[in-house]
């Protein structure tokens, strides 16, 4: 063997040696070999030929068929002269869509990888790396639904993200490669819904995306406070007939910042009072939270292992009491009272996220960081659920355009077919 060999071979036994010892190494080098893949295969997805008529829809992170994307994919299946196909990670979400007569795969089958490797338009509900396989879709036109319109920073917006840091990093060298991995998690042209002037004003910044590009449209999943359908007998007849608090908060870091429950509720004077009362109160917890609601109460009822959809609940609710979660927003159109629980603003502001906004400008209705001042707050609702109506309105227009402030699906269609794909009706 002769030395150069030898020279080959130890340095490889050295760098074997060195990944072995230093697991933060090791992690380090699978990370960029894993960006390095997803950025070749992306750009190779780019000469694969498109399907002019075919269109991929995702979303809930791969695990639901609901909101924006599902309404869009439900009514575009009405037309016979554009394939829609639903892509899942969810074996239960493609048994779903298949009962309903519609066409579905998982995003890693064979036939999931042809759809998204053809699909001209892919139409989400988070994003690209969370709906999809993002490596099969550099070629296609991104449709972004997106899936509430809050206060937190997201994306290229957000500090703590991997896009802000590589956007906004010192070292040329370092932003020339890392823009390549961010610019994975777009597509060959990119769109993105908004619902009003100042949303759209920091959509660019967030999406990553031109001004030109952000639509507002509304959001599609609130047609279903307009109208009455069989989707609203989803929603048990207990749920729709009784008087509804509904106790719905967002996550703190993804559960790492979150208080147990019970620490910042006593839910035995809360079920006395709506016992008094005539109420119920549901908790839907996010996915992070901390803590087991007790189920010795009569009107305190945990519904967050309950497959109900959100807007639907939002509908049949009457007092909604959340903290900085984007769901108020939309409930704003329905004009009725919204309370904030926010008994953890300062570390939320400090540990957990940024926001677009001042907290108190854009909150319609009381804010409470104690339990006592809550159910004070909670019977003044139950009395007089017209104080902050004409607040609730004021914000509802930051964040709701007047046109985007009743049903929006039939316009969405029409932009779609008509803008995007260019298809004409036969």
């Amino acid at each position: 063997m002769n030395s150069i060999h030898l020279e080959y071979i130890q340095l490889i036994l050295l760098l074997l040696i060195l990944l072995s010892v230093n697991g933060k190494l090791l992690k380090k080098c699978r990370l960029l070999a894993k960006r390095t893949f997803v950025v070749l295969v992306r750009f190779l997805s780019k000469l694969v030929p498109k399907a002019n008529n075919l269109v991929v829809f995702g979303g809930e992170s791969g695990q639901g068929f609901r909101g924006n994307t599902k309404y869009l994919f439900i009514e575009m299946n009405k037309g016979d002269n554009i394939k829609c196909v639903w892509i899942t990670k969810n074996n239960q979400v493609m048994k779903q869509i298949h009962s309903l007569g519609y066409e579905a795969h998982r995003h890693h089958s064979l036939k999931g990888f042809i759809y998204q490797l053809r699909a001209r338009l892919i139409v989400h509900s988070h994003s690209i790396n969370d709906d999809f396989e993002k490596a099969l879709l550099g070629g296609a036109i991104s449709y972004n639904t997106w899936h509430g319109v809050g206060l937190k920073k997201v994306w290229g917006a957000n500090k703590s993200t991997f896009s802000y840091k590589i956007i906004h990093n010192a070292n040329k060298l370092k932003r020339f490669f890392g823009m390549f991995v961010v610019r994975a998690n777009l597509a060959k042209k990119n769109y993105v819904i908004s619902t009003s002037d100042k949303v759209s004003s920091y959509y660019p910044e967030t999406f990553l995306v031109p001004k030109e590009n952000v639509i507002q449209m509304g959001q599609v999943r609130n047609d279903v406070f307009f109208k009455e359908t069989e989707e609203d007998d989803e929603i048990p007849a207990w749920i729709r007939d009784e008087k509804v608090i509904l106790y719905m908060p967002t996550h703190r870091k993804f559960g790492k910042l979150e208080t147990d429950i019970n620490l910042v509720f006593d839910f035995e004077q809360l079920d006395k009072l709506c016992d008094e009362r005539g109420y119920k109160f549901l908790v839907k917890r996010h996915m992070y939270s901390s803590g087991d609601v007790p189920s010795l109460y009569e009107n305190i009822i945990d519904i967050s292992d309950s497959n109900y959809d959100p807007q639907l609940l939002l509908k049949y609710t009457d007092i909604l009491l959340t903290d900085y979660s984007s769901c108020y927003t939309d409930y704003l159109l329905l004009n009725r009272p919204v309370l904030f629980y926010s008994y953890d603003l300062d570390l939320y502001l400090k540990k957990s996220n940024e926001m677009y906004f001042n907290y108190f400008d854009v909150t319609p209705g009381p804010k409470v960081t104690e339990f006592l001042a809550l159910m004070k707050e909670l019977q003044r609702a139950m009395d007089q659920p017209e104080l902050y109506e004409s607040d609730r309105n004021r914000v509802l227009n930051i964040f709701y355009s007047k046109d985007n402030q009743g049903e929006v699906l039939s316009k969405q269609v029409s932009f779609i077919k008509e803008e995007v794909l260019q298809v004409k009706e036969r």
